[in-house]
């Protein structure tokens, strides 16, 4: 039983942090912000929705046509009996350019 409560939690997690790894690399996408800026970004954002999440660790590179970030985490999950887990996620953005 413990074990379905750490996935269901880790599931939520993970769908957290990708989804707000994801809106900030579509904001940078469009606004052309410095990557280090969206690093920064990335790990207060991931740290604000994933309570529990320690040690972020997030690599952003720029090439011509996308933005792509990979971040990694320390997740402890909450309640007492449950195993901390290192959560990975790689997301891309299509970088808007004008015309």
């Amino acid at each position: 039983m413990m074990l379905i409560v750490q996935i269901g939690f880790l599931v939520l997690a993970r769908s957290a942090a990708g989804t707000s790894v994801e809106a900030a690399l579509r904001k940078a996408a469009v606004s052309r912000v410095d990557p280090a800026l969206v690093r920064q970004g990335i790990a207060r954002d991931v740290s604000a929705v994933v309570p529990g999440a320690e040690d972020v660790v997030v690599e952003v590179v720029s090439d011509q046509e996308n933005l792509h970030a990979t971040v990694s985490f320390r997740w402890i999950p909450p309640g007492p009996n449950l195993v901390p887990v290192t959560v990975g996620i790689h997301r891309s953005a299509v970088q808007i350019v004008p015309p």
